[in-house]
């Protein structure tokens, strides 16, 4: 067996629209097209030449920079960290590019990689084309998500790994306990070799050597990225919040990002369906193991929706103004949050989050933040070696696999078939003989014509089925390529879904190694807004 270290890859892309995948839905293909209907519902488009005009904007209307660098100072020193980029972020002239995602288990799907991904090659491409200012990539952990099942588990092409925990709450203030069982697991689904180990070192590290889980994503992420200037913020953190209080204490007593957004999805929902729901109040109650919804009541006091605690004017206001942590934003309001506490120029994330986004910019005008410019992640598909030699033997190409396998099983058929596989000539001169028939049983009875039309159609189902059977008996012979094309869309494709939804990073690191991110940043352009298929080849000695 050839060691990983031994083996050294090429890599090589091609890019395909979006549209043409068929897995991105309506208001995405519409935004990146540039469709006139979606400009009331953002502020600049995914374009580098936005940027000039969104940095003028930013800095006009950021107040916050100096609370923002002594939280975050604390977070890292408090984690025993350390990043170059908390100095940049001091400055004046720095700005930062984010994005976001729940606290999975070992960073979950590949996306979560490859949001990161396209953060810091965004970075770098502003950096060259803005050299007077600095640009800081910012991943913004979503540590009080309180969606267990969406986090909770790593899904490999071996199958699942599932941290079992009967906690409640935010998933990011939830204990470790119990994940030195999911680590003993996790070595049972790892291959063989020194990358292997590492990744077990990691997950080891991360989730054996910390207390929260919050504080074992953190390790990871900085682990895996913070050589390339990444920072990453927890929300959760009281200073944070303390900066938001005021937007907070709008939202509990005004109902502002209601109204607003009410505004907006009455227009939106004209053309497209609607990501997000608002609610009077989009905040939560947050303390130990529960997050519960702050609902308004009719005599102008405020109850918790699981427990039924109630909070008068003024001991909602204390709680605002003793423990902002306990105040928690939902969908609607994080986004606020986010973009008032940081410098930030754009915010990039997947298919569903641009889609709720785009219900957002008036609530940010009524809160007088400055809405950032929306970005659509990298989507990428990686195809190994191995099936890149399947796809040679098929004579395919990686964008044709997004047909249907029914259109991609025909295309095979038709190209190594050794025969005809229909009836269609037989079926003309069927069609011809009864036509004959038909009219000389008009000319004795006109009844009669029924009669041939009946045994025209048992006939044409009859070669039907003839030529059904062609066609299995043909393809029984072609079994060979058949077994390719299954091995090539189960991998390319696992759970019938893209690649980058339900997939671990895991094997491509055991594969590729740490390198495997300095060729995805490399190799993606997220101003390119094209998806993107990356080859490798074992390359030759």
């Amino acid at each position: 067996m050839i060691k990983p270290s031994e083996t050294k890859f090429d890599f090589s892309s091609s890019r395909i629209g979006y549209e043409q995948t068929g897995y991105f839905g309506k208001i995405v293909i519409d935004y990146l097209s540039g469709n006139e209907q979606l400009d009331p519902f953002y502020n600049r488009h995914q374009h580098i030449d936005s940027f000039a005009s969104q940095i003028k904007e930013k800095s006009i209307n950021y107040h916050h920079r100096a609370a923002l660098h002594r939280a975050l100072t604390a977070q890292y020193r408090m984690a025993g960290l350390k990043s170059e980029s908390l100095q940049l972020l001091s400055q004046s002239n720095s700005f930062t590019i984010t994005t976001g995602h729940q606290v999975c288990l070992f960073t979950g799907p590949l996306y979560f990689i490859y949001k990161i991904v396209t953060a810091i090659k965004t970075c770098q491409l502003l950096s060259e084309a803005h050299p007077d200012f600095q640009f800081v990539p910012v991943f913004w952990m979503a540590t009080e998500d309180h969606d267990l099942a969406e986090a909770n588990h790593i899904l490999l092409p071996e199958g699942k790994i599932e941290w079992t925990t009967t906690q409640k709450g935010a998933v990011g203030r939830m204990r470790t306990e119990g994940l030195e069982e999911v680590a003993e697991l996790f070595t049972t689904h790892l291959g063989i070799g020194y990358r292997s180990g590492e990744l077990l070192d990691m997950f080891r590290t991360a989730y054996l050597g910390h207390d929260t889980v919050a504080d074992a994503t953190r390790w990871l992420v900085h682990t895996l990225f913070g050589k390339y200037g990444l920072l990453i913020i927890d929300g959760d953190d009281a200073d944070l919040k303390s900066i938001a209080s005021t937007v907070f204490e709008r939202e509990l007593f005004e109902r502002v990002s209601n109204r607003a957004m009410a505004q907006t999805n009455a227009r939106l929902s004209e053309h497209y369906t609607l990501q997000a729901s608002s609610r009077e109040i989009n905040l939560f109650y947050l303390e130990h193991e529960r997050r519960e919804r702050i609902d308004p009541t009719e005599d102008g006091e405020f109850t918790l929706s699981v427990s039924g605690e109630k909070f008068g004017e003024a001991s909602m206001r204390k709680l605002l103004s003793e423990h902002p942590e306990c105040i928690s934003p939902n969908v609607v309001m994080r986004p606020v949050y986010q973009e008032l506490i940081l410098p930030n120029l754009a915010y990039i994330g997947g298919g569903g989050e641009l889609a709720y986004w785009f219900q957002l910019k008036e609530v940010f005008a009524q809160f007088d933040i400055t809405f950032p410019v929306l970005m659509l992640r990298n989507s990428v598909m990686m195809v190994s070696d191995a099936d890149r030699n399947r796809l040679a033997q098929l004579e395919f190409k990686a964008a044709d696999l997004f047909h249907a396998s029914a259109d991609l099983e025909s295309k095979l058929l038709q190209k190594y078939a050794g025969h005809v596989l229909d009836l269609d000539g037989e079926k003309e001169v069927l069609a011809s003989a009864f036509k004959s028939a038909r009219e000389k049983m008009l000319s004795i009875d006109p009844n009669l014509s029924r009669s041939a039309e009946s045994a025209r159609i048992r006939a044409e189902k009859v070669l039907d089925s003839l030529a059904n059977k062609m066609v299995r008996a043909e393809r029984r012979a072609l079994d060979i390529h058949f077994n390719r094309l299954e091995k090539l869309l189960n991998a390319l494709f696992p759970h019938k879904g893209l690649q980058e939804r339900n997939i671990n990073f895991i094997p491509f690191y055991e594969l590729y190694g740490a390198a495997w991110f300095d060729m995805l940043i490399a190799e993606l352009d997220p101003f390119g807004l094209k998806f993107t298929i990356i080859e490798s080849s074992e390359r030759k000695a």
